[in-house]
C-alpha cells in the first residue's frame, strides 16, 4: 500500500498499525495545500458474499456518520472522508500532532496529585459528550490518549469504528462464530471483556490509567483480590483518601456500583480539587521557613512578577483558562517571566491564540492597562493616610491589629487563618500595616473576596 493514491487523493506514507481488523496508515491529502497529513483506516470484509457485503456497507456508513458527529468536539479528530474502493472500506481523519500519554507514565515514577485531576478532568468531559452521543468508546489506555503538541490538550483517538464494524458482521451469516471482546487487556473492564460493555466502562479504563500514574505501576501488575475481583493500590501511592476513594470508586469490579456517568464523576473532583488546593495552601506555609522575607511569603501562591499584582495574576490566569485550557497556568508562568510591561505580556500571550481569540483577549484584558489597579491605590491611600497622621501607633502592627486581621481572614478561608495571620507576623520585620495584610491577601483565592478583606483592613 506504500505510495498508493487511495481515492485520488490521499498518498499512503506509513503503515501505523494492523491486525485482523485491518489496517491504519498514515497519509498525505494531495488536495490540499502543503500535503497535510491525514490518519485512514482500512477494513477488509472477511467474505465477499453480496449480502455480507451489503450489511457491511450500511455498518460502516452508520459508523462513519457517528464518528462525523463526535468530530465537532475540539479534543476529537475530526473525520475527513469515507468511501468504498473494491469492496473495501476507509476512513479518513484528522492526523493529530503530538505525543501519546504512554510517552508520559514512566515506570516507577508516581504523577503528582494535581496532575492526575488535570488528566481526569480533561477525559471525563471527552466522555461525557461521547456518553451523551451514545457512543462508547471502548478502548481508553494511554496509546489512544495524544497530547496535541500545539496547545497540551488531551484528544481522545481510535474509536475502533473498523474493529465495532468488523465485531458486528462476524456474527452475520457468511462471518463466523467467534466472540470478540474490543478493548486492551489491563485498561477492560469485566462486563466489556464479555463483549457487553457501558458508559461506566469506560469510566472504569480511565481509573486504571490515573491509578497507574499515581503509582508508576502497569495494570497487570495490580495486585487483585481473588474472591471479589477488587483490584488493591492505595498502599503503592501517595494519595489522598479523598482522591483515592474517588479512583476506587470508578475501578470497581461490577459496573451497577461505580459512577454511572461522567458528569457525576467530575461534581465529586470538582469539589475535591478545591479542597486539595486549600491542603496544599496550609502544607505551604507548614512548610515555609520562620526566616522567610516578606517578598517569599508574598510568592507562596502566585509566580514572582514586577508587573502584576497578585488579584491581577489570577484574574489574567483565569481570563487565559478559557482560552487555552489547563496549560494557561504554564504559559502565563513563562511569559510573564520576561515580560517587561503589561502591554508586552498581553501581546506575547496573545501570540498564542488563533484570529478572533486574540481580539476578544485583549478585550477582557484590558484592565491591566490601567496604571494602577483598585488594590493598588487602595495600599497607596492607606500608606499616605498613616504618614499624614501625627501619632505614627496606626503604622505598628499590634496584637490588636492582629486580632482583628485573624477575624476578618477566618471569616474568608476558615481556622487556618489564625496559622497564616502567626505565620506572617513573625515574618513582618518592619513592615507597615499594608504590607502585612498585602501578604495576607494574596493567600484568598477570590480576587474579589481579597479586595474586601484589604478594604475593611486599610479603609
Amino acid at each position: 500500500m506504500l505510495g498508493q493514491l487511495l481515492d485520488g487523493r490521499y498518498q499512503v506514507l506509513q503503515v501505523l498499525g494492523k491486525g485482523g481488523f485491518g489496517q491504519t496508515y498514515i497519509a498525505q491529502d494531495t488536495h490540499r495545500p502543503g500535503f497535510p497529513k491525514c490518519v485512514v483506516k482500512h477494513l477488509k470484509p472477511v467474505t465477499r458474499n453480496s449480502e455480507f457485503l451489503e450489511t457491511a456497507r450500511r455498518l460502516f456508513t452508520s459508523e462513519a456518520e457517528t464518528l462525523e458527529e463526535l468530530g465537532y468536539h475540539d479534543q476529537i479528530p475530526r473525520l475527513l472522508a469515507y468511501f468504498e474502493h473494491n469492496q473495501e472500506f476507509f476512513l479518513v481523519q484528522e492526523f493529530i500532532e503530538g505525543h501519546t500519554l504512554k510517552a508520559e507514565l514512566f515506570p516507577n515514577q508516581a504523577w503528582t496529585e494535581e496532575k492526575v485531576i488535570q488528566l481526569l478532568q480533561q477525559m471525563l468531559a471527552i466522555l461525557e459528550f461521547l456518553h451523551s452521543r451514545n457512543v462508547i468508546h471502548r478502548d481508553i489506555k494511554p496509546d489512544n490518549i495524544i497530547r496535541r503538541q500545539q496547545d497540551g490538550k488531551l484528544v481522545l483517538i481510535d474509536f475502533g469504528a473498523v474493529k465495532q464494524v468488523q465485531t458486528q458482521l462476524l456474527t452475520l451469516p457468511g462471518g463466523t462464530e467467534a466472540t470478540i471482546a474490543i478493548g486492551t487487556p489491563g485498561y477492560m473492564s469485566t462486563e466489556q471483556g464479555q463483549g457487553k460493555p457501558r458508559p461506566n466502562s469506560d469510566i472504569y479504563s480511565l481509573g486504571i490509567i490515573a491509578i497507574q500514574s499515581l503509582t508508576g505501576l502497569n495494570p497487570i501488575n495490580f495486585e487483585e483480590d481473588v474472591d471479589t475481583g477488587e483490584i488493591y493500590w492505595q498502599h503503592q501511592a501517595n494519595v489522598s483518601s479523598e482522591l483515592a476513594s474517588v479512583l476506587s470508586k470508578m475501578v470497581l469490579h461490577h459496573f451497577k456500583q461505580r459512577y454511572q456517568s461522567a458528569a457525576e464523576v467530575l461534581q465529586v473532583l470538582k469539589h475535591l480539587d478545591t479542597k486539595i488546593e486549600a491542603q496544599s495552601l496550609q502544607q505551604s506555609f507548614f512548610t515555609q521557613p520562620p526566616e522567610a522575607s516578606l517578598s517569599q511569603q508574598n510568592s507562596i501562591r502566585y509566580p514572582h512578577t514586577s508587573i502584576l499584582s497578585p488579584e491581577n495574576y489570577s484574574r489574567l490566569e483565569t481570563i487565559l483558562l478559557e482560552f487555552v485550557g489547563p496549560v494557561a497556568s504554564r504559559l502565563l508562568r513563562q511569559v510573564a517571566a520576561s515580560a517587561p510591561n503589561c502591554e508586552e505580556l498581553i501581546s506575547q500571550l496573545g501570540v498564542h491564540l488563533q484570529g478572533n481569540q486574540q481580539i476578544d483577549f485583549k478585550n477582557k484584558t484590558r484592565f491591566l492597562l490601567d496604571k494602577r489597579t483598585s488594590l493598588q491605590k487602595l495600599t497607596v491611600q492607606s500608606e499616605l493616610k498613616q504618614n499624614n497622621l501625627p501619632n505614627q501607633e496606626p503604622q505598628i502592627i499590634n496584637d490588636s491589629f492582629v486580632h482583628q486581621c485573624e477575624r476578618e481572614l477566618a471569616d474568608l478561608i476558615g481556622p487556618i487563618a489564625r496559622f497564616l495571620v502567626q505565620k506572617a507576623v513573625r515574618s513582618s520585620g518592619q513592615s507597615s500595616r499594608a504590607e502585612f495584610v498585602n501578604v495576607l491577601a494574596s493567600q484568598i483565592t477570590e480576587p474579589q473576596k481579597a479586595l474586601q478583606f484589604q478594604e475593611r483592613l486599610l479603609s
